[in-house]
């Protein structure tokens, strides 16, 4: 019983008691003021609130990126989700460690061509190439990673008993069993 009454701050259920109960109401009857600062508090909390349902806002995926590349991160993880059928929240974070990879590689990509067309060598940029190149092939990496992980989380368990002395086991191959016919019942 008290279990069911205690709450830690920033639970989603405090989140929506406060949002529902506290704060949506002096938006609708309170002085100026009060509305001001509800709204300023609504803001506060519907982020927090949005955090906690990252597997279906993606503002933390959002947040990573500049204006630029947010709203294609997050209808790029959407789609992905949908079309990969996560249905749990280890595989909509996988689908959200691959889109920001993927991201990540598009960004450094243009980064790295900007210099590419600059005419100017300088140490720095020299070194500022090397690691753009460095970041793109990273990233490349975690989204492959980040992929063959979700396809390995949704392709079907293979259930084998085998019962021999020796079994030697290979990809599309066939496994022969022979009974020892000396021995008679």
């Amino acid at each position: 019983m008290v279990l069911q009454h205690t709450r830690l701050t920033g639970d989603k259920d405090e989140l929506l008691e406060l949002l529902g109960q506290k704060l949506l109401p002096i938006l609708a009857d309170g002085t100026p003021e009060e509305k001001a600062t509800a709204m300023k508090e609504i803001q506060d909390k519907a982020m927090e609130l949005m955090r906690i349902f990252e597997g279906v806002t993606h503002l933390g995926l959002m947040e990573t990126f500049t204006e630029k590349y947010r709203m294609f991160a997050r209808e790029m993880a959407k789609t992905m989700i949908v079309e990969l059928n996560c249905s749990n929240e280890a595989e909509r974070a996988l689908a959200e460690l691959a889109v920001n990879a993927y991201v990540r590689v598009i960004d450094n990509s243009r980064r790295l061509n900007n210099e590419y067309e600059s005419r100017e060598i300088t140490p720095n940029r020299n070194v500022y190439i090397a690691n753009l190149s460095k970041q793109i092939d990273r990233a490349n990496r975690q989204y492959l990673s980040a992929i063959m992980t979700l396809r390995q989380l949704k392709s079907p368990t293979v259930e084998m008993t085998i019962k021999a002395n020796t079994a030697f086991v290979s990809h599309n191959q066939q496994v022969n069993v022979q009974k020892d016919e000396s021995i008679t019942p």
